[in-house]
């Protein structure tokens, strides 16, 4: 049975009205938080007149936006795409090398590190924006707290990120709930709104959108770098589609979800059309003057869920990033003993709070936090779009016209949306460049470098059962015990054992030549955890297969062994490691700056013995120099 069915039998176990209001929490928060700054923004971003041509024209754009984009593109079609289960940026790039769509696979390893990195840009200025417009809704009560919003932004920031380490768990469980409270407030706001002003029903004609970009020309499209504003967060139907299942995510964006948003922007542009002078936050202004302060309350506990989605979702895609050995292992805690994604990472974690307070500081509101926001957030959907025509032609073996009528507008949509956000990069967008452009140069630097080990490691031309027989004869006395030797290839002699030998001179009664082995696939079924080769009476190798989405630990290969009769307790074992120590050196891989980068990450890389799990009084360490 495939991981995909084993998933999703999981899922029809649990009420499906509790995987429905769970994914309005986790998946739509971010896009639900749009209202509080995308109407404000499109008409800051290119200083337009409140007049009844341009709310109809930006409203109708929102619409038509979200329907194409987020339904028709990400519910409809992108969804149809998974990596046994798994949806994502990082899945889709796993997915497309199965399929060989591409004949370098540096290339695909480029996107997926390209993608990852643009989420981690969207991580950061997601929480400062969300929180930051949700908090200005203060100045709405009284001019004397506009010098308070970004202090109050910040601590609330602060402690945001001061409550990871107890994972989203026990406060999880009231996201669905809250935020269906916030789509029905957006709902009823929104309606009670188009009551005053019905004209506003007359942007759901695509002819106002079109009308709008055609008059305007390039403030026009200039436009457009705020109208994305309104799908961040898009992406996430299609991450998250691995925890709550594609039916359930449909669902909640057909019925809740998109009816909530677009009752809300009708209702902005109404209040917009009835007061131009509204402009100055045209979300608060749908509220009545004594609701204001229980608004801002709902919109601020909303914009935090929005910000623990993506920060939880920052951290599940470094644990994934580490076991694909994109990046040095790091310390992952499992937050929680029943859902497997739930991870905690705290050097992530206070580097994340670091560069998000740092962008609340220096953007000051969330106006100017729009021209950084949108760029990260384009990037990621054009790669999808365009991997997903790769896999629609490849896959589903599509003709090139349905490929060409379905894929273009979106295609061309989503390059707008791009273009625009690259012309805001005085004002902000350099931001986003600049994170996505460090994040990709330590991932490049780290996997340039584990090159570098991979290709210095001394391995003999025989096999390991080969290299063995071969030793065995040459050192014949045996000691008491296990050997359990970690390697980083199944059947191929690893380090520990060469150096081993050389050194000690000896072999135990019992050797175990282990491999973990990363799959392409989120989770592994037991049964096919682990690989048995018997190499002789007393030798055995081991491949041990973990998903990316699991944690290998070298407890679950013990249980196998004993179980299999291999060896009878853990008492009796030792577990042989290799470290390799990079050294500087005038060789041509790594130079200048990248050299003390990489020699950097690889010391405070967390130690294979800490990372697999493997109690220390357990574990002989030896060390191996190599030049890089």
């Amino acid at each position: 049975m495939r991981t995909s069915h084993f998933k999703e039998h999981h899922r029809k176990s649990e009420k499906f009205s509790t995987i429905f209001i769970g994914a309005l929490g986790v998946v739509f928060g971010d896009i639900g938080t749009s209202p509080l700054y995308a109407l404000k923004s499109c008409f800051t971003i290119s200083h337009l007149p409140v007049n009844e041509m341009n709310v109809l024209g930006i409203i109708s754009l929102f619409i038509w936006t979200l329907f194409l984009v987020v339904w028709l593109k990400y519910a409809l079609l992108v969804m149809r795409v998974d990596n046994h289960g798994e949806g994502g940026i990082l899945a889709l790039t796993t997915l497309c090398h199965k399929l060989k769509l591409f004949h370098k696979t540096a290339y695909l390893s480029m996107v997926s590190i390209i993608g990852m990195a643009l989420f981690f840009g969207d991580g950061i200025i997601t929480p400062a924006i969300t929180v930051l417009s949700a908090v200005e809704g203060l100045g709405m009560i009284t001019k004397g707290f506009s010098l308070y919003i970004v202090p109050i932004t910040i601590g609330i920031l602060i402690l945001l990120f001061a409550i990871q380490k107890q994972g989203s768990g026990p406060i999880g469980r009231l996201f669905g709930p809250v935020m269906m409270a916030w789509f029905l407030f957006l709902a009823i706001t929104g309606v009670m709104n188009i009551i005053h002003s019905p004209t506003m029903l007359k942007a759901f004609n695509p002819y106002y959108a079109l009308s709008f970009l055609m008059h305007h020309g390039l403030i026009g499209v200039t436009t457009l770098s705020g109208v994305v504003l309104v799908v961040t967060g898009g992406e996430a139907l299609y991450a998250d589609m691995g925890h709550f299942g594609r039916r359930s995510i449909q669902l909640s964006w057909g019925t809740i979800v998109f009816p909530a948003l677009i009752l809300n922007y009708l209702g902005q542009g109404a209040v917009l059309l009835n007061d131009p002078g509204t402009l100055m936050n045209p979300f608060y202004a749908l509220i009545p003057v004594w609701a204001l302060y229980p608004s801002v309350l709902l919109a601020t506990i909303a914009s935090i869920i929005a910000s623990q989605s993506i920060i939880s979702g920052i951290f599940t895609i470094t644990s994934q990033a580490i076991l694909l050995e994109y990046l040095p292992r790091m310390h992952v805690v499992h937050t929680s003993a029943k859902q497997i994604g739930q991870v905690y990472i705290g050097s992530i974690n206070y580097i994340l709070m670091a560069l998000t307070v740092g962008a609340t500081l220096m953007f000051g509101s969330s106006d100017r936090l729009a021209h950084a926001y949108g760029l990260s957030v384009s990037s990621v959907m054009l790669l999808t779009g365009f991997l997903i025509v790769f896999v629609a032609y490849k896959k589903w073996q599509w003709p090139l016209w349905r490929l060409s009528a379905t894929f273009l507008p979106i295609i061309i949509l989503d390059g707008l949306f791009v273009i625009t956000n690259m012309m805001k990069f005085l004002e902000g967008a350099w931001y986003a460049i600049l994170v996505t452009a460090i994040i990709y140069f330590i991932v490049h630097v780290w996997m340039k470098g584990n090159k570098a080990l991979k290709d210095q490691r001394i391995i003999p031309h025989m096999d390991l059962s080969t290299y063995i027989k071969n030793y065995k004869k040459v050192y014949k006395p045996r000691i008491p015990g296990v050997a359990i030797f970690l390697s980083r290839q199944a059947n191929k002699v690893p380090s520990s054992l060469i150096i081993h030998l050389n050194h000690n001179k000896f072999f135990h009664k019992k050797a175990i030549f282990l491999s973990f082995t990363t799959t392409d696939s989120p989770f592994v079924l037991p049964k096919d955890r682990f690989k048995k080769i018997s190499l002789d009476k007393t030798s055995y190798s081991i491949d041990a297969k973990f998903g990316f989405k699991e944690s290998p630990n070298i407890n679950s290969v013990i249980h196998y062994l004993i179980e299999e009769g291999i060896i009878k307790s853990y008492e009796d074992v030792s577990v042989f490691l290799s470290k390799g120590v990079p050294v500087a050196s005038h060789a041509r891989v790594l130079q200048g700056f990248s050299e003390k980068l990489y020699i950097f990450l690889a010391s405070i890389s967390q130690n294979a013995s800490d990372f697999y799990k493997i109690p220390h009084h357990k574990v002989i360490e030896l060390g191996v120099r190599y030049k890089i």
